[in-house]
């Protein structure tokens, strides 16, 4: 899509994706001609200034103006509008691209420790044998308690061949020892690249394709991994959308047109009304083999689409629980400083115009997760319902 600001003469180049907290980019046009506006935007730099002279503390212009921008965006009660700092969006592009440069680690924060939950099998942490469990008490030097965790993502990212020193605190292997030791390990950064598609046989007719991301590529990887499957037997597939936050919303498009051999995927609708439909990709011979989709209270945005899709169209089975309830499309604006404003910018609805937005999509078999059984019950029951077409 094509939008020219005649008055800036500035094209903003965007790119499209849909994700329960990730957007894409379009050609975005942005103009302020109200002199009430310019009147405004005076203010704001006469308070700015005002702070920035006479405050009792002294303050950072960056500061105020990133929580000016902050504020502005809050007001608009909308939690997928927000300004991303220049980290952010940079770890927000190479989620999507789907590589970056790092060791290759698992992390969180466990007891307000930033802890290893696992190595990337193939990576450099694998390598040098970092484990679950293992506490990051240091980042070349720097402390990490009280850091930020996208703080320490972004320390230990970097450029493939350069190296990151890790102090490391690891409790004794033997449990009735308690004690801890703590060491340094030198790593040199990878390009890691990220696999966000599984696939296995479950039974000797049933294939099952795990999609946890939709990043740039995936609707073709999932055709690539339908034609494993069928080379080993499968006859009926389950693709397993549970807790896909959603992605790209091209992606999506490649993804249901695996299944889907005709008409509409989804139908885009902006500000002024302006309805985009968006077709099967033509690129991807689909399937008709009987088809199950897993979904459930985490399967969002683009996971969406997929499932209104196959719904409509009554092309498979959903079964699980009732989706997120993600309806509305977002534009990824970069600002010239490396930062961007994610922005909401239309709205999307199914093949047969539902609007889903807060209201999530029910299964066609509704089957809760049971925390308390180790057996999956929704896949088990996926299982059973392609038996029984099989059969």
């Amino acid at each position: 899509m094509f939008k020219k600001n005649r008055t800036l003469g500035i094209i903003l180049i965007l790119f499209m994706l849909v994700t329960a907290g990730s957007v894409g980019f379009f050609f975005h046009k942005a103009q302020a001609n109200q002199v009430s506006e310019l009147d405004m935007f005076k203010k704001l730099f006469v308070i700015v200034d005002l702070v920035k002279r006479s405050y009792v503390e002294e303050t950072d212009i960056n500061t105020l103006l990133t929580g000016a921008i902050d504020g502005m965006l809050e007001s608009l009660d909308d939690p997928y509008t927000v300004y991303l700092p220049p980290r952010d969006f940079k770890n927000m592009q190479e989620e999507f691209d789907g590589k970056y440069g790092g060791i290759g680690i698992v992390i969180t924060m466990k007891e307000k420790q930033l802890t290893v939950v696992s190595p990337i099998t193939g990576t450099p942490g694998e390598r040098v044998g970092l484990q679950g469990g293992d506490m990051i008490m240091a980042i070349d030097g720097v402390s990490t308690k009280d850091m930020p965790m996208d703080d320490a993502v972004g320390m230990m990212k970097g450029k493939p061949g350069t190296e990151v020193t890790l102090t490391i605190k690891r409790k004794a292997e033997e449990e009735s020892v308690d004690e801890t030791k703590e060491f340094d390990i030198d790593i040199v950064r990878e390009e890691i690249e990220l696999s966000y598609v599984e696939s296995e046989m479950k039974t000797d007719k049933i294939g099952y394709i795990r999609l946890s991301q939709f990043i740039d590529g995936v609707g073709e990887e999932i055709a690539t991994e339908i034609e494993k499957l069928h080379k080993k037997g499968a006859k009926a597939y389950i693709l397993d959308l549970r807790n896909n936050p959603g992605g790209l919303l091209g992606e999506a498009s490649k993804v249901a047109s695996n299944f889907i051999d005709k008409g509409y995927v989804v139908h885009v609708k902006e500000r002024q009304g302006e309805k985009t439909s968006i077709p099967v990709y033509s690129r991807i011979t689909a399937i008709d083999d009987p088809l199950v989709i897993l979904v459930n209270g985490g399967s969002a945005s683009a996971s969406e689409i997929v499932t209104g899709a196959i719904q409509d169209n009554q092309r498979g089975v959903i079964v699980g629980e009732k989706t997120f309830g993600k309806g509305v499309v977002q534009s990824v604006i970069p600002l010239s400083d490396g930062s961007a404003v994610k922005l909401t910018t239309a709205k999307y609805y199914t093949p047969k115009d539902r609007f889903i937005h807060h209201q999530g999509i029910e299964p066609d078999v509704e089957v809760k997760y049971n925390p308390d059984t180790e057996a999956d019950e929704q896949l088990d029951e996926a299982i059973k319902i392609l038996e029984g077409k099989l059969n």
